[in-house]
């Protein structure tokens, strides 16, 4: 029973040992490998529409979701001496309605926000630490928060010039004057192949692997 249980225990150690190598082997490896992070989305340019004139809206037919060309009427301005009809300004999906018929609009007004769903970027902060590693051209696996079962590939098309600190207006210093030293985040800007058959919007969580080599 002794020599039975002192295999067991040998068995388990070395099992636990195998494990241990391997999980530190997985990591060495991802790390010579590529540069990862979760601090990243789905991001695309919204496109504002806006009110032209001031008057009561009508056949306001702008719902989220709703996919229409350049030009498409999307409703009209009644005013006090005319009416004045107002198109979707880009080829793309309504993804923010502010608006309903019959409502009071002033010129300028937003009414709503159109997006250009075959143009969108993953947008991934970098810790600065990592950015001498990240090349424009280098090839992207990513992860979709929303659809975890599957892997999109992307390239890196540019690297930004300034760190989220100065972009999200946060500073770095104390008020006593002392430089704050803190790991900094450097946007990288990836395009994305394709879809494999998933809708995805601007705003969506991922996590990225850049390719080193």
């Amino acid at each position: 029973m002794a020599n039975a249980r002192t295999v067991g225990l040998s068995v388990i150690g070395i099992v636990a040992v195998i494990v241990v190598l391997g999980g530190g082997g997985w990591y060495v490896y991802q790390q010579q490998n590529y540069v990862t992070t979760d601090n990243a989305s789905i991001q695309g340019t919204l496109v504002p529409i806006v009110a032209p004139s001031d008057g009561t809206l009508q056949s306001w037919q702008a719902p989220v979701g709703t996919a229409v060309l350049r030009g498409s009427s999307l409703g009209s301005i009644s005013g006090l001496s005319s009416t004045t009809n107002f198109t979707a300004p880009i080829t793309g999906t309504i993804v923010q309605n502010n608006a309903v018929d019959r409502e009071v609009v002033v010129p300028g007004e937003t009414l709503g926000y159109m997006v250009n769903l075959n143009d969108l970027q993953i947008v991934a902060n970098v810790d600065e630490t990592a950015i001498n590693n990240v090349v424009v051209g280098k090839t992207v696996d990513i992860t979709i928060d929303a659809y975890p079962n599957t892997t999109f590939t992307g390239t890196v098309t540019q690297i930004g010039s300034a760190s989220s600190v100065v972009t999200d207006g946060i500073p770095n210093t104390s008020l006593s004057g002392n430089f704050n030293k803190e790991v900094q985040r450097i946007p990288v800007y990836i395009s994305i192949q394709g879809t494999e058959g998933k809708d995805l919007m601007p705003g969506l969580s991922a996590e990225v692997s850049i390719h080193r080599n």
